[in-house]
C-alpha cells in the first residue's frame, strides 16, 4: 500500500512493482558527472548518461513536493507514470523508465533533447515552419487523449523540439502532481517574464466552476499555444465557406486558440497584461488581441475566426483534439 509516509525507495519500489521501467541496470543512479539543467515545477532537471553514451534527462522530483501527497495522488502517479512510459507516439516525448536518482530523489528518465523547448526553438529559429508545430503538437494531444490521458499543463515551454525538428509533448508530471500541494493550482508571478498557467487556463478552470482538468481544457490551451508559433506568417486558407464548413468551424474554434497563438506569435497569451488581469479578462469573455501578423484578407480571417472558435467558453461547443488535427493536417498544412 503506498502512503505518504512512505520513503523515497519505498515510493520508487511502488511505482517499479506498478510497471514503471527501472533503469537502474542501463546507468548509474549516482550520475556524478550530471549537470543540472534546469528547475521545474515539481523537480530539477539534469542531463546524464546511460552505461552506452546515450544523452539522456534525468528529472528529480524533489522529496517535499512527494511528502506532500496524500495516498490517491500517490497510486494516480504511479498509474499515469506507467500510462506514460507506454506512449508511443512521435510527438510525445517518451518516458524511458524511473531511477533512484542518487538514492534520494525519485528520477524519470527520457531521452535528452539538445533544442530544448518549443518557445525558445523558435524564438532561435524564427523560419521555422510554425503550421507543422501546430500540427505536431495537436497530434501528440490527440494521442494523449485517446488514451485517456489529460496533460493539464499544455504551453509551449512543455513542448521540446527533437534533433530532426519535431515537436514532442512533455512535463506530465504536472498534471499528475498538481493536486499535491494545497492551493497550488495557478501561481501568480510577479512579472510577465515567466508569466503564471492561468495564461493557458480555460475560463471554466479559472472561474473555480471546476478544479479538474480535462479534455476540452487540455484543447483550450492547445489554441493559445498555437497563435504564439504562428506570429509573422501569412495565415492560409482553411476551408471553403459552406454551411457544414462554418459548423465545422463552430465546433473547431475554442481549441486552436491559446497554444496556437503562442506558436504563430512567439508571445505568451495576453503579454500586455499582468497576471491577475488575465484573470478578470478571460472570466469576462475576453480573447486575445489579433496580432497584426495574422493577415487582414480572406486568409487571414478565416484563420482567426477559426482560432476564436477555439475559445468557446462552453465546452461542449469546443472541438475535439482528433478535429483540431483533422483542421490542421488535411487543410492548412496542405496550402
Amino acid at each position: 500500500m503506498v502512503t505518504s509516509h512512505m520513503s523515497i525507495a519505498q515510493i520508487f519500489e511502488c511505482l517499479r512493482r506498478a510497471g514503471c521501467v527501472d533503469l537502474s541496470s542501463q546507468m548509474d543512479s549516482r550520475q556524478d558527472t550530471a549537470m543540472i539543467a534546469s528547475g521545474g515545477g515539481f523537480g530539477d532537471i539534469w542531463k546524464g548518461k546511460l552505461h552506452n553514451g546515450t544523452d539522456v534527462a534525468i528529472k528529480a522530483w524533489r522529496t517535499n513536493t512527494l511528502e506532500q501527497c496524500d495516498y490517491k495522488t500517490l497510486k494516480r502517479a504511479a498509474r499515469e507514470l506507467f500510462l506514460w512510459s507506454r506512449m508511443d507516439h512521435p510527438h510525445i516525448h517518451r518516458l524511458q523508465g524511473v531511477i533512484l536518482f542518487r538514492d534520494q530523489y525519485l528520477g524519470m528518465v527520457s531521452e535528452w533533447m539538445d533544442n530544448g523547448n518549443l518557445h525558445e526553438y523558435l524564438r532561435k529559429n524564427p523560419n521555422a515552419d510554425r503550421y507543422q508545430f501546430c500540427a505536431h503538437v495537436a497530434s501528440g494531444l490527440e494521442y494523449m487523449h485517446t488514451r485517456n490521458t489529460v496533460h493539464g499543463d499544455l504551453k509551449a515551454v512543455n513542448v521540446l523540439v527533437s534533433r530532426d525538428g519535431a515537436a514532442r509533448i512533455s512535463d506530465f508530471d504536472y498534471s499528475i502532481l498538481s493536486e499535491a500541494s494545497s492551493g497550488l493550482v495557478f501561481s501568480i508571478s510577479s512579472s510577465n517574464a515567466r508569466p503564471a498557467t492561468m495564461r493557458w487556463a480555460a475560463p471554466e478552470l479559472l472561474s473555480e466552476q471546476t478544479e479538474t482538468k480535462t479534455t476540452e481544457s487540455d484543447v483550450y490551451a492547445l489554441g493559445m499555444v498555437s497563435i504564439g508559433a504562428l506570429k509573422g506568417v501569412t495565415l492560409a486558407l482553411i476551408f471553403s465557406q459552406t454551411m457544414l464548413v462554418n459548423i465545422f468551424l463552430e465546433l473547431v474554434y475554442h481549441a486552436l486558440t491559446k497554444n496556437v497563438q503562442e506558436i504563430f506569435t512567439g508571445t505568451f497569451p495576453f503579454p500586455e497584461r499582468k497576471d491577475v488581469s488575465v484573470i478578470l479578462a478571460v472570466l469576462g469573455g475576453a480573447f486575445p488581441a489579433r496580432p497584426p501578423q495574422i493577415g487582414d484578407d480572406e486568409k487571414g480571417n478565416m484563420m482567426w475566426h477559426l482560432m476564436s472558435l477555439c475559445w468557446n467558453r462552453g465546452t461542449s461547443a469546443r472541438p475535439s483534439s482528433a478535429q483540431v488535427v483533422n483542421a490542421l493536417v488535411f487543410h492548412i498544412c496542405t496550402m
